[in-house]
């Protein structure tokens, strides 16, 4: 897959954005779920790109609560509000909102956001950070001594501690569990919902599996189980990292299906989203051209661009250069699997 992610498909540049992608020689335009039109599936595909659907998961301010390792109620960090991926209730309501969304969505593939447990990893995983980790609530901390016959002392802080002291592997394996638990349950919702559909996630980009694992409690072994395709967001200068970053994540990552490495295309978060976040420092012109050489190169082609609103002339011109008689020519495609 060679592709970008929009974050804004209601633009009046999404034309021209469009045809800047398959003239630079994508495959594929990501954007969510819920935004993909019609109009904008068939003019991709006239132009031979596939449109893919993104869709959150645990996300969003009205999800079950969580409680992180010294006892508080999870707390928002700039736009993300984090949700528990353990919540019959919330999976079984989710499921349901993916089915009816892809019973209309003109789309060729699915890729699951936010199928982790909560963190804010663009600023928590950032080098001298401290990440939080989650959840302490009774709730899980129940389903925990169900799975596993451990009983925490109570709950928040203190079943924080005594986790780590004395059960952190099988603490690990819990939440692993609980997010491909959760991958398993949407996978099979979407490929009821439309047979034949590609379903992917993207990954938190970590330095190795254990990382991952600890952090999120997201397993790429695991996950390539339900999913056809994983894309670790390795967004370089978030993380305050080199252009060579996300080479050393995809090789990090161990699958059996596709990566799909993300790349971050600008730090303008502003001028792209309208508001402030910390995308970290700038991305020059240089820096990104290093990048798509060690991406492309680690991920055997393939790449995300993100976002695609952050790619500027020279940007186009120097991701054409890279892709340039390593494409097949670029044809209308027919329309995405039929919901039965």
């Amino acid at each position: 897959m060679r592709s970008c992610y929009l974050l804004d498909p209601g633009s009046p540049s999404l034309p021209r954005l469009l045809d800047r992608a398959a003239a630079a020689g994508l495959d594929t335009v990501v954007t969510g779920l819920d935004a993909v039109t019609p109009a904008l599936a068939d003019r991709a595909r006239r132009l031979g790109l596939r449109v893919y659907g993104s869709f959150a998961c645990f996300r969003g301010p009205d999800g079950p609560p969580a409680v992180d390792q010294d006892g508080r109620p999870w707390q928002p960090m700039e736009w993300y509000t984090g949700v528990r991926p353990n919540d019959p209730a919330w999976n079984a309501r989710l499921a349901d909102r993916l089915a009816a969304a892809l019973a209309t969505a003109p789309v060729d593939g699915l890729l699951l956001d936010f199928l982790r447990w909560p963190l804010h990893w663009e600023l928590e995983l950032r080098p001298g950070a401290r990440p939080r980790s989650a959840s302490y609530d009774p709730d899980t901390l129940r389903q925990f001594t169900a799975r596993t016959g451990l009983r925490p002392p109570g709950s928040g802080a203190a079943a924080a501690r005594w986790i780590a002291a004395h059960h952190a592997a099988a603490w690990e394996e819990f939440r692993t569990d609980a997010v491909t638990d959760a991958a398993r349950l949407l996978a099979g919702t979407a490929r009821a919902a439309r047979p034949g559909l590609p379903v992917g996630a993207f990954l938190v980009p970590a330095a190795d599996e254990a990382e991952r694992r600890a952090a999120v409690g997201q397993d790429a072994g695991r996950l390539a189980g339900p999913l056809d395709l994983l894309l670790p967001m390795a967004y370089h200068a978030i993380l305050h990292r080199g252009p060579d970053w996300p080479a050393r994540v995809v090789r990090a990552t161990g699958s059996a299906v596709p990566l799909v490495p993300v790349v971050q295309t600008t730090s303008a978060a502003a001028a792209v989203l309208g508001r402030d976040a910390d995308w970290g420092p700038p991305v020059g012109d240089a820096g990104f051209a290093a990048l798509l050489d060690h991406t492309l190169a680690a991920g055997s082609g393939s790449i995300c661009l993100f976002p695609g609103e952050g790619l500027g002339p020279a940007r186009w011109d120097a991701l054409a250069d890279r892709l340039a008689g390593t494409r097949p020519p670029h044809r209308p495609l027919e329309g995405p699997p039929r919901a039965r």
